[in-house]
């Protein structure tokens, strides 16, 4: 959204480091961990009914209409989460790497929140990861505002 508000300038609104860190800490953490951990049925109930994977052959569970529901939903989710914090801040000081930061934060939860809302089958690491991966973006988020060769910093 971010570049199409900027009509495809070259300006940019986030760090280099906080891109870095969101696909290698903020959201890669999660869904490895809840892609490991995550069952809904034993290993031994699926070999023993092998039925159970023909739901996924046939697109039962994932289909061109689940397709373009997601699709309008994430047009969705993107249009509030850039539009409702440029409106709040657009008449205050915040420069562009505060916002910046600020949609990396609202994304992070937003991401997590939706693994979160899949999960069927919760543990102690599932949780460290999905709320650790949260709380590891503010504390990012401060550290990276704390260096003073970084274009956010203060």
């Amino acid at each position: 959204m971010y570049i199409l508000h900027t009509a495809y300038s070259a300006t940019l609104a986030l760090t280099d480091w906080s891109s870095v860190f969101y696909s290698l800490i903020y959201t890669s953490v999660p869904t490895v961990v809840v892609g490991i951990l995550d069952k809904d049925l034993s290993h031994n109930t699926l070999l023993y009914y092998p039925r159970l994977y023909e739901a996924g052959l046939r697109n039962e569970g994932y289909n061109m209409t689940l397709f373009w529901i997601t699709m309008l939903d994430t047009l969705w989710q993107s249009l509030v989460l850039f539009y409702v914090p440029f409106f709040t801040y657009n008449i205050s000081t915040m420069d562009i790497w505060s916002m910046g930061s600020l949609w990396t934060i609202a994304v992070v939860i937003l991401v997590n929140i939706h693994l979160a809302m899949d999960i069927q089958r919760w543990v102690l690491i599932t949780h460290l990861a999905i709320w650790g991966s949260i709380a590891a973006t503010f504390l990012c988020m401060v550290l990276i505002d704390s260096i003073p060769i970084f274009p956010n910093y203060g």
